[in-house]
């Protein structure tokens, strides 16, 4: 039977009220709110670059030990600091898979702690490369995106939800599916989340995304969202697309912020609102309590200032993934002083006015 087979007959069981052995389900437990997610036919770039089809494949091989457990691919302890000079605990590969060896899995399941978790989609599947990220709390878990599409995203999903739960001696937990922002490049595989038993995923749009976390005035409300005992500030944050959010997690530090900064081509559709929504994120967010800033590419080589050719599959010597606070300073001064919205290249990120 395959992992697919096995979490959507777990799934059954709990919606028909059946029991289960400790972790044989990847989401289970009441659904609240749950809609139909909706894609965007642009990606994280500009309308040109085009949507890469969503849709599952075979199960993927993980790279890296998934749920609650140290990760198996080697990784470098993340107990460094940031500007701010907070002790981050988690920790990083020594390097994401970068489509340089396409016998590499579709999907790097990275565990940064043990309820956090990293996914990154192989380049040899899409160019983006997007990464995904999985927050566990004692009611539920949550999913921001969902990758670019051609992978069997809920399967791995699954796989590492059945894990944490086994390590956990729990049985079933909610799974809130949520996109940074509504690209297909980050939306492409909510379709196979939709309908599963014990599984919300919110529609990624202003509309769904107020309504579901209960946003009052967008963008200017920043609310918050507890998954039990791990408490999420959901912060609005248009400008690279009218839907964007930044994520902060107060427990872990960990503040993300999507295709608002990563290291890469900083696509801004509307300058006008992301020089906004850059002044929300660091009004509201307090230094002092950030660890990382983590986006979801990896556009940079490891040389200051010099980015992969657009639409590279391969990206040898690539970026660390994780910035800090003063990278998200220097894009706000950046921003800041631009009379004309202009393309701008940093060490670390471009910004690119679109």
């Amino acid at each position: 039977m395959t992992r697919r087979s096995r979490l959507l007959l777990g799934l059954a069981a709990v919606a028909c009220g059946g029991a289960e052995p400790a972790g044989s389900t990847a989401a289970a437990g009441s659904s609240t709110g749950s809609s139909s997610a909706t894609s965007s036919s642009s990606t994280h770039g500009s309308a040109a670059e085009g949507t890469t089809a969503g849709g599952s494949g075979d199960a993927s091989t993980s790279a890296g030990s998934s749920g609650g457990s140290t990760a198996a691919d080697a990784g470098s302890s993340g107990s460094s600091t940031t500007g701010a000079e907070r002790p981050c605990a988690g920790v990083f590969p020594d390097h994401w898979i970068d489509g340089t060896d396409c016998s590499e899995p579709e999907i790097m399941v990275h565990a940064y702690d043990d309820d956090t978790v990293i996914l990154r989609q192989s380049l040899c599947t899409s160019f983006e490369g997007p990464f995904l990220y999985l927050l566990f709390g004692q009611d539920r878990v949550l999913l921001e995106d969902t990758g670019a599409g051609g992978i069997a995203v809920a399967n791995m999903v699954g796989t590492v939800i059945e894990e944490w739960l086994a390590a956990h001696g729990r049985s079933s937990i909610e799974l809130v599916v949520v996109n940074s922002h509504a690209h297909g490049d980050h939306v492409a595989g909510n379709p196979q989340f939709e309908g599963l038993p014990g599984v919300t995923v919110v529609t990624p749009s202003v509309a769904g995304l107020s309504q579901y976390f209960g946003i009052d005035s967008w963008p200017d409300d920043v609310v918050q969202f507890d998954l039990g005992g791990r408490v999420l500030d959901i912060i609005p944050i248009p400008g690279h697309q009218q839907s964007h959010i930044a994520i902060f997690d107060r427990g872990s530090g960990l503040l993300l912020t999507g295709d608002t900064l990563y290291p890469g081509r900083l696509y801004i559709e509307d300058f006008t609102a992301y020089r906004t929504s850059l002044a929300r994120l660091v009004d509201h967010v307090d230094p002092t309590a950030v660890c990382h800033v983590m986006g979801t590419h990896i556009e940079m080589t490891q040389t200051p200032g010099v980015d992969f050719e657009f639409g590279a599959d391969e990206h040898p010597d690539e970026h660390v993934l994780q910035l800090d606070w003063t990278h998200l300073l220097e894009l706000k001064a950046a921003v800041d002083a631009m009379d004309t919205p202009q393309i701008e290249i940093h060490d670390d990120f471009i910004v690119y006015p679109l």
